[in-house]
């Protein structure tokens, strides 16, 4: 060729730069080959450019003291918040009036190859040493003229649980206003979540600023979506997503490695409710969403067509719209969490309608003690610095109506036709039916003292109805509570035994239930037949006295 290209090549090279008494940069190998003909015209034009067995080692500053918000009171966070926007504002007008990148020379490298390389970075402060292997990098055709750069790259972080991010795409640079377009870029990364994140992004970066616009297509596992994405480093909020999911599952994105899994694991068992509310985490989040998700799945159970529009900002999450497919009810609920001082509170009003109890219940593992379905309307609220604390201060009401309701595994109607046959010296000959069928159930319920409280529950069945009152622990899931039930002529009609008089309708038959959710239904409730005959003995005395002394009053009068 009459212009050729000129070629050096490096074997176990070192560079020290100035004031370094050790080397900071090696190589096993290095080739570079220069095109001779662009030199004559002042450009330099780079055949290729290969690198083995590259180490770099560098010093870094002293991590800056991460701020424990924690440890604020209530006057320190409102300034820190209002230090943060502060801070915020002026970096970001500091970074758009950024100068641009002024290179003497064009850059063209026909191939850029760098393999085995290593990147160690030292703590000043610490003295800790935090590694990154590029075990592969290859651009073609690079350049800094707007034209497209074809990218691979592999990068390795190696540690107790080592993370791999692999990237392919092309992407476009123009140094004179900092800006970088992503014509699109593969990104896979595997080792920091259960499954393998895979992500194609196409869009917009302003360096300067620290601005990415960028459209997204995302894998997880079995969970697929896509949507838009801007960051903005210096902007409230610095993450404004509208994303359409076909599935969702916070289990999806749990650490992975089996040192993380342990870890995990011992966290969870020796976690209680007791333990601090994240506080200090949720602070830092600056973060709106549209999101809509197909199937989300909040472990036991799953709801499905679910939309969700939602703010974090200086430690408060509101959730304006989350609605959804819930065991066939509809759900629809606003709530708030409201982490900015050091007692957080949440707030939440909404209903469900129609809900499938049964399965609901199955979702749950839970004995399929009630059929039917349901529906619910809250309005409730909590304090608290720990998520037990949240639940025992919950204060609201809380109304529920039931449609065509089913208590399995007992019947009501059997254990008072016993009572009532017991009074009446008879034997009871009906085989009853093993489940209760409800006319009508209802309650109004109020949350307190970490107590779910009947106030009360409204109950009808044929011939009897019931009216009880009583509570069930939110934490434990244990309840106790008696009800009333008031017989009618009508339950004569099941057995001939269980006929009630006049003075077996007047009085009230106590049924009281104790126990725990998880417990065998059948044993939940009994009829106190010892109050039935105190009842009736009272009465009864009561009926005498009353007859008596009206022929007393009859003989006065005459």
């Amino acid at each position: 060729s009459l212009f050729p290209v000129l070629g050096i090549s490096l074997q176990d090279a070192a560079v020290a730069m100035p004031g370094e008494t050790e080397p900071g940069l090696r190589t096993d190998a290095l080739s570079i080959g220069v095109r001779l003909r662009p030199l004559l015209s002042g450009n330099v034009e780079i055949d290729g450019l290969v690198v083995d067995g590259l180490l770099v080692r560098t010093t870094g500053a002293p991590d800056e003291a991460a701020i424990d918000t924690s440890r604020m009171n209530d006057q320190e966070l409102d300034r820190f918040y209002a230090a943060r926007r502060e801070l915020r504002e002026q970096a970001g007008a500091e970074a758009g009036a950024g100068a641009a990148l002024g290179l003497p020379l064009a850059l063209n490298v026909g191939e850029l190859l760098l393999t085995n390389a290593r990147i160690e970075t030292i703590n000043s402060g610490t003295g800790e040493v935090s590694v990154v292997e590029v075990p592969r990098l290859k651009a073609t055709e690079l350049n800094l003229a707007e034209a497209p750069i074809p990218l691979s790259m592999e990068l390795r972080f190696p540690g107790k649980q080592p993370i791999t991010v692999t990237l392919d795409g092309v992407i476009r640079v123009d140094p004179a206003v900092q800006h970088i377009t992503l014509d699109g870029i593969k990104l896979a990364v595997s080792g920091a979540t259960t499954e393998t994140l895979t992500l194609d992004a196409r869009g917009d970066v302003d360096i300067n600023r620290q601005v990415a616009d960028m459209t997204l297509q995302l894998e997880v596992g079995p969970a697929r979506g896509g949507g838009t994405l801007r960051f903005a480093s210096y902007e409230s909020p610095q993450i404004d997503a509208d994303l359409n999911l076909d599935r969702a599952s916070p289990a999806l994105f749990v650490l992975a490695g089996p040192e993380a899994a342990a870890e995990a694991g011992s966290e969870k068992s020796s976690a209680s409710g007791d333990a601090p509310l994240p506080l200090d985490a949720i602070r830092l989040i600056d973060t709106r969403a549209q999101l809509a998700i197909d199937q989300l799945v909040l472990e036991p159970h799953e709801v499905t067509d679910v939309n969700i529009s939602l703010r974090a900002v200086d430690g408060v999450i509101t959730v304006s719209r989350f609605i959804g497919m819930l065991h066939g009810g509809k759900l629809d609920l606003t709530a708030t969490f409201n982490g900015r001082h050091n007692t957080a509170s949440l707030q939440s009003v909404g209903k469900l309608e129609a809900l499938d109890i049964e399965a609901a219940l199955a979702a749950m593992e839970s004995q399929p003690v009630f059929g039917g379905s349901a529906s619910l309307e809250w309005n409730f609220t909590g304090r608290g610095r720990s998520a037990n604390e949240v639940i025992e201060a919950l204060r609201g009401p809380i109304n529920l109506t039931t449609d065509a309701p089913v208590l399995k595994g007992t019947s009501v109607q059997a254990m008072l036709c016993e009572a009532v046959a017991l009074v009446n010296q008879e034997r009871l000959t009906t085989t009853f039916a093993s489940n209760t069928e409800f006319q009508e159930l209802s309650a109004t319920l109020a949350l307190a003292d970490g107590k779910l409280n009947l106030q009360p529950l409204r109950a009808t069945l044929p011939g009897v109805q019931l009216i009880g009152k009583g509570n069930l622990e939110l934490l434990t899931q244990d309840f106790d509570t008696t009800f009333k039930a008031r017989l009618s002529p009508a339950l004569e009609d099941l057995d001939r035994a269980c006929r009630v008089s006049k003075r077996l309708t007047a009085i009230d038959w106590p049924v009281k239930c104790k126990g725990n959710t998880a417990e065998d239904p059948a044993k939940w409730c009994r009829v106190n037949t010892d109050a039935i005959i105190e009842d009736l003995a009272t009465n009864e005395a009561k009926r005498q006295l009353e007859k008596e002394a009206g022929k007393l009053l009859d003989k006065l009068f005459k």
